[in-house]
């Protein structure tokens, strides 16, 4: 599960429960007292949990609302992020491959280094990375087809960034000037051959 859904899943969740308190504080239903009266005043709940809980229900007036303008904002702001990324003919799954999955990071960093063309000892040594690690991100870069071979001297291959995966780095740089960072702050793990 992504973290937006997990976040959106969490956000449901507590608006729900929220809801449920609000249609109990509205029935005048309250079973977190003892005697399920319909004041709690002059029968204070037994513990801290139900006093919580008490609590909670008198103050579901504001939370409910609040709760449900946060699901609504996190399914509005995926919706917003998903459709930049679809006026620009981009699929959803570019999108998860430079910030969701995992190595995104790496990719990213190695798309910003081919904006001039190098090989891959140049990229693992100028974004301090295991040269193992660049290969395979190279290799996946390409079979996405967001960097070509540019040249090859003998053994050394020329990479460079390829028409799509010029735009597709512009967009994540003018998404991230504009919602803040899309990829994950984790680094990433070398991979192996």
């Amino acid at each position: 599960m992504s973290k937006y859904k997990f976040v959106l899943a969490a956000l449901s969740v507590f608006a729900l429960f929220n809801t449920v308190l609000l249609v109990f504080e509205l029935a005048g239903y309250h079973p977190w007292t003892s005697g399920n009266t319909s004041s709690y005043s002059f029968n204070p709940p037994p513990n801290s949990a139900l006093a919580s809980l008490a609590s909670l229900q008198g103050g579901s007036y504001v939370l409910a609302p609040i709760s449900w303008g946060f699901v609504v904002g996190a399914w509005l702001w995926r919706g917003r992020v998903k459709s930049q990324w679809s006026r620009l003919g981009l699929t959803e799954d570019l999108f998860r491959l430079l910030t969701k999955m995992r190595g995104s990071g790496t990719r990213t960093s190695i798309m910003e280094a081919l904006e001039t063309p190098k090989d891959r000892f140049q990229l693992s040594k100028g974004l301090g990375l295991d040269w193992t690690t660049v290969d395979y991100q190279v290799g996946v870069l390409l079979k996405y087809g967001l960097v070509i071979e540019e040249s090859a001297y003998g053994n050394v291959k020329l990479y460079k960034l390829t028409p799509i995966g010029e735009v597709l780095l512009k967009a994540l740089k003018e998404m991230e000037s504009k919602e803040g960072p899309l990829r994950s702050p984790v680094p990433d793990a070398p991979y192996g051959p």
